[in-house]
């Protein structure tokens, strides 16, 4: 007798740390300790929560989550959807395949044991959920009796849950979506709003119609009588080429010269005694012409290898040691001379970043010396296609002019261009670089 008194106290015990248990869990947790920590209590093989309005499985014993696409959850909850249409689907049942259809009574052996027992969990809200367990054995009226207390206290718990988190009312549930609709029409009116399209390029300074100097002969260059970005004047001598082979030249045309004078005026003497050479001396005296005139000819090539500038302004090139002694042909591009005070801006934009520009857009120079003071131009200029740059890049080469006057950069300064095109949709803009590759995509 005091054995079975123990038995029974020991099993009032487990009930009321059960129903502790579930009262303290949290939500997330509920269905966990049901379908799991109910063994302390009543012993079976499975467990599975049923949540009838949702026509869903929330839990099942030794399972972390359950899928539902998978056969068993399908079959199973085909089952409860078939139970909870029956008469005594409000109280506990046991459960057996004999109380299926033939189609979902083939099944049960495959997926669950013999026997089991379906329990719903009342609640003041209703309903809600069922706890089923399944074994081999039978379900003996001891056990349905003191589930009947603990599914009383399931149902509270979950009710406790509900409370701590109500239910939106559908007024609020409508401000929500209100907000929501607000909030995706800006996105979608600042999506296609116009914004100034703008790109970055690399920029200089250079001249603006620079006196361009080039090499006056074919030869090779000797000496450079100025450094870069030096100051010179009218007059002044730049650079000189080698005279070595011109030197030859014109000693040989003296020689051939002072031949054919020599020639000439023999011929004349003796045509004072012999008249018949008197036809010669036109063609000796053509020869000597000539010959003089090669003379001349070459000295003025002396001359002209003293290249001097012929405006005042600063010298526009690279290192003169990669000028000595290359060899260069007549009309060469050597330096270049221009004013300091007359500069633009050359920019390289690149295929990639094209934008659309046109004839006065704004241009703003950040130069690498002062990129806090951007400069304001316009462009004037856009080559009609691309070219490679240095860096083996293709871009087109625009040309902007500096608007104020006061504060020029120098020649040579480097630094960023920011140029400014014309209006479109903000969507295009953000998406300008995926729609291009896109496009380079469906043209293979």
């Amino acid at each position: 007798m005091s054995e079975r008194l123990n038995h029974q106290l020991i099993r009032l015990t487990l009930l009321l740390q059960l129903e502790r248990r579930a009262r303290q869990a949290p939500a997330k947790e509920l269905p966990y300790v049901l379908v799991n920590e109910t063994a302390e209590l009543i012993p079976y093989r499975q467990a599975v929560l049923w949540r009838k309005d949702y026509a869903r499985i929330e839990a099942v014993s030794g399972v972390a989550k359950p899928e539902q696409n998978s056969p068993y959850s399908l079959w199973l909850t085909s089952v409860f959807k078939h139970i909870d249409h029956t008469e005594n689907a409000r109280q506990i049942i046991p459960l057996t395949k004999n109380d299926l259809p033939l189609e979902l009574a083939k099944d049960w052996a495959e997926w669950l044991p013999e026997h089991g027992l379906w329990t719903p969990l009342p609640a003041p809200s209703g309903e809600k959920y069922v706890l089923t367990l399944f074994r081999e054995g039978t379900w003996n009226e001891a056990e349905i009796h003191l589930l009947s207390y603990l599914a009383e206290a399931y149902g509270h718990a979950f009710s406790l849950v509900e409370a701590a988190s109500p239910a939106i009312l559908w007024q609020d549930r409508l401000k929500a979506r209100k907000t929501q609709l607000i909030i995706g029409s800006l996105l979608l009116l600042a999506l296609f709003f116009p914004i100034r399209q703008s790109v970055l390029a690399e920029a200089e300074v250079v001249a603006r119609q620079p006196n361009l100097v080039r090499a006056p002969l074919e030869g090779v260059v000797e000496t450079f009588y100025v450094l870069p970005n030096e100051s010179v004047k009218v007059g002044q001598k730049l650079f000189s080429l080698d005279r070595t082979e011109l030197r030859s030249r014109l000693e040989v045309a003296k020689e051939k010269r002072d031949i054919a004078q020599t020639e000439y005026l023999q011929t004349t003497q003796q045509a004072m005694l012999d008249p018949t050479v008197k036809h010669e001396l036109a063609g000796l005296k053509s020869k000597w012409e000539q010959e003089s005139e090669e003379v001349d000819y070459v000295h003025s090539l002396l001359q002209r290898c003293d290249v001097t500038a012929t405006i005042a302004g600063v010298t526009v090139f690279d290192d003169p040691n990669d000028w000595l002694g290359r060899p260069v042909t007549q009309g060469e591009k050597i330096l270049a001379v221009a004013d300091p005070k007359s500069v633009e801006l050359e920019i390289r934009l690149p295929m990639e970043d094209l934008i659309v520009l046109e004839a006065g857009s704004e241009v703003l120079f950040f130069s690498n010396i002062t990129p806090h003071k951007p400069l304001d131009a316009r462009l004037n200029y856009f080559s009609y296609r691309a070219s490679p740059t240095p860096a083996e890049v293709m871009a087109y080469r625009l040309k902007a002019t500096f608007a104020a006057t006061e504060e020029l950069p120098r020649l040579g300064y480097h630094g960023t261009a920011k140029l400014y095109g014309t209006r479109r949709p903000f969507i295009l803009w953000l998406l300008r670089k995926p729609i291009q590759t896109v496009r380079l995509w469906l043209t293979w």
